[in-house]
């Protein structure tokens, strides 16, 4: 490599790993039109370990304004960044997350570690995510309080009822089923 090749890679490489830092306050902060270009158009996710597929930057976007609403803080903070170069247009990264969620109406904190693996493409001269996904290392939710203890409870009810008929045969489903079939029996 010439030494001006190797100055456009760090110069690469660094614009990377803004890039991704920009990608985790837009999240955290909630500003999607910010977070919108941060991705190339045909971007793609896999989120919740391989359970939440996505295959556009609107796919993506419409996911993420769902989950991470305005009752929901949180705090994505990423370390390290193994970043690999491949060549003038296209890189690949693992960073450490660690993220912080707060639950306002439920009072539920989850924390957890994972590792992201991120695609990103060089496009009109700026490096864009073109793939973004993570595997959990750990996840812990504490929750707090017995009022919002039953509040959730309520509300998880409500959410294994919609589970029970959009998947008929998902664990909360099986779940379901049993408890109605025990209490038919009983009956």
């Amino acid at each position: 490599m010439t030494l001006e090749e190797r100055i456009q890679r760090l110069e690469d490489i660094e614009e990377i790993r803004y890039l991704q830092a920009k990608y985790q306050r837009c999240l955290d902060s909630r500003d999607y039109d910010g977070l919108a270009k941060c991705f190339t158009v045909d971007a793609s996710s896999s989120y919740c370990d391989g359970k939440k597929v996505f295959h556009s930057r609107d796919e993506i976007l419409n996911f993420l304004m769902k989950s991470m609403s305005l009752s929901m803080p949180s705090g994505h903070f990423i370390h390290g960044g193994e970043i690999d170069w491949i060549n003038p247009t296209l890189a690949k990264a693992k960073w450490y997350l660690e993220d912080h969620l707060h639950h306002k109406k439920f009072l539920i904190q989850l924390h957890g570690s994972a590792v992201y693996d991120v695609t990103y493409q060089k496009i009109d001269g700026h490096w864009k995510i073109s793939f973004i996904g993570y595997t959990r290392g750990y996840e812990y939710a504490e929750l707090r309080g017995p009022i919002n203890l039953l509040s959730f409870k309520k509300a998880n009810l409500i959410k294994q009822t919609k589970e029970k008929k959009e998947d008929e045969l998902g664990l909360y489903g099986k779940r379901f089923r049993h408890k109605e079939y025990k209490k038919k029996k009983h009956e």
